[in-house]
């Protein structure tokens, strides 16, 4: 992919119960998670999933940066839409940034994923 290509829409379902799998997976326990907040951390996996479908090999995930623009709770739908923003070699390595936007059912900004991408067991180009 190249600086400026796009991914998504792509949904996907929360349920309040696997929101809470994230909180008690991360060995979390905050108020948040009693109220059902969904775990800010999730970003990054939904932003693999989302740039997942229009790779064409395998990516490993190296880096996350994470926005976070207001609370939502499980049991919704959040929509992942994103962009590649930069492409840069490191020790030989092809490296794939990718920003991507988390949104709520009305369509607010829930947070900014900002992921940092290799191909998996390869040197080449994603």
């Amino acid at each position: 992919m190249a600086i400026g290509d796009t991914f998504g829409p792509v949904t996907y379902e929360v349920s309040a119960a696997a929101n809470d799998r994230y909180w008690r997976g991360a060995g979390i326990e905050h108020p948040a998670r009693a109220a059902g907040v969904l775990y800010p951390p999730m970003a990054a996996n939904l932003t693999i999933l989302a740039l997942q479908t229009v790779v064409t090999v395998p990516m490993l995930h190296t880096a996350q940066r994470l926005v976070s623009h207001r609370l939502g709770h499980g049991d919704t739908t959040l929509t992942v839409t994103g962009a590649v923003t930069d492409r840069f070699e490191r020790r030989g390595r092809q490296y794939l940034e990718a920003t991507a936007s988390v949104t709520l059912p009305d369509g607010s900004k829930l947070w900014t994923s900002i992921a940092t991408f290799i191909p998996a067991g390869m040197k080449g180009a994603a």
